[in-house]
């Protein structure tokens, strides 16, 4: 995937729905304690549907002015490690790299239960899911399907119990008020605008 290091960067300094100190491994062969190389601690912070994580120093102070990587949550799953032999930890795995685990420990079972659910909150598949939901929820409740209305439709409303179109716009705008008036030529509905106005 292609992006901007330095845009990457300063949307890293947002707001975060969630963030925190955690110890993060990858894997390979799926299992975080047949790995070679060391558990680091990171600082991670969750903004929209994007996981940055920036580097801790030996004194523990956390480098925010660029992060070391982020992940990008799509095709992601998300998962408690309850048979890890690591207590408190959770996996991420990409559906175009299942092989390779993304380990991480966090300190208490309550942090990782609210990681877990925060990031699969997180995804773009979980908030499309929602807009479906609500989607069907108000069509039953109206009959009105929420996405076919304007603007998208240029003010056609469809409902779906009656098979029916209204052709009217859904708001009224002050151009249209002053237009309905009938004048003999069209310089005089301009002039008779403009002297309304």
């Amino acid at each position: 995937m292609r992006f901007n290091d330095k845009e990457l960067a300063h949307l890293s300094l947002g707001e975060a729905k969630l963030e925190g100190r955690l110890n993060y491994k990858k894997s390979s062969s799926g299992n975080i304690t047949q790995t070679s190389g060391g558990i680091k601690e990171r600082w991670f912070k969750l903004i929209s549907n994007l996981l940055f994580y920036f580097r801790i120093n030996e004194v523990g102070q956390i480098d925010l002015k660029q992060p070391a990587g982020v992940f990008v949550l799509e095709n992601s799953s998300i998962q408690a490690e309850l048979s890890t032999g690591v207590p408190f930890a959770f996996s991420m795995t990409f559906s175009d790299d299942p092989d390779k685990k993304h380990y991480f420990i966090a300190r208490t079972e309550d942090v990782v239960h609210n990681w877990v659910s925060t990031i699969k909150h997180a995804t773009y598949e979980y908030l499309r899911s929602q807009m479906i939901i609500l989607q069907k929820k108000i069509n039953n409740i109206t009959g009105i399907d929420p996405l076919l209305m304007y603007p998208h439709n240029r003010g056609t409303i469809r409902h779906f119990e009656d098979g029916k179109e209204d052709k009217e716009a859904s708001f009224q705008s002050h151009i249209s008020l002053l237009t309905k008036t009938t004048v003999a030529s069209k310089s005089s509905v301009i002039e008779g605008n403009l002297i309304e106005l």
